[in-house]
């Protein structure tokens, strides 16, 4: 009996917080979006829904300053690391929002400075509305950076190239 009650208890609090957290967004179809990925990354494309809820970038910077996923995981090699850090953020984002336009991206990262290739990285990147256009950014879940995308984005002292993006 005990067991039940705590079920839907737990029900209700999820429906609560499901509700809570509610963003308005305006719905994009798939194709679009890829266009816009590939024509600003130069990358490849997975995308899994038909349809993609974009919200604004004021919206986005909420969601990323309510994530406390950097504050309370610590990087652990292989264990928690990058792919694990923007895969989670992405699982957050849908789960909490219903907003699917944040996806996985893998690609590599330089040295600001000397160019220097540093590594292969996991990372996020986001679609967001701004005005009647379409955009993109680079998102780091580690750190809460953001910067809007290109080729080579500029984040931090690190240069991300996107060589895959996966969205569902």
């Amino acid at each position: 009996m005990c067991k039940i009650i705590r079920m839907l208890i737990a029900k209700l609090l999820y429906k609560l917080l499901k509700r809570a957290f509610r963003v308005e967004g305006e719905m994009v179809f798939n194709s679009v979006i890829n266009t816009k990925l590939v024509s600003t990354l130069g990358c490849k494309t997975m995308l899994l829904d038909l349809w993609y809820k974009v919200a604004d970038l004021n919206t986005w910077k909420e969601i990323i300053q309510s994530d406390t996923l950097n504050l309370i995981k610590k990087w652990k090699r292989d264990v928690f690391d990058c792919d694990n850090f923007a895969i989670v953020f992405v699982g957050h984002v849908n789960e909490l929002y219903e907003i699917n336009s944040v996806g996985l991206a893998i690609g590599r990262v330089y040295d600001v400075n000397t160019g220097k290739f540093v590594g292969y990285h996991a990372f996020n990147v986001i679609v967001v509305k701004e005005g009647g256009d379409l955009e993109v950014y680079v998102y780091e879940p580690q750190t809460d950076g953001l910067a809007k995308a290109s080729k080579r984005t500029k984040l931090g002292n690190w240069l991300y190239e996107v060589d895959w993006v996966i969205m569902g």
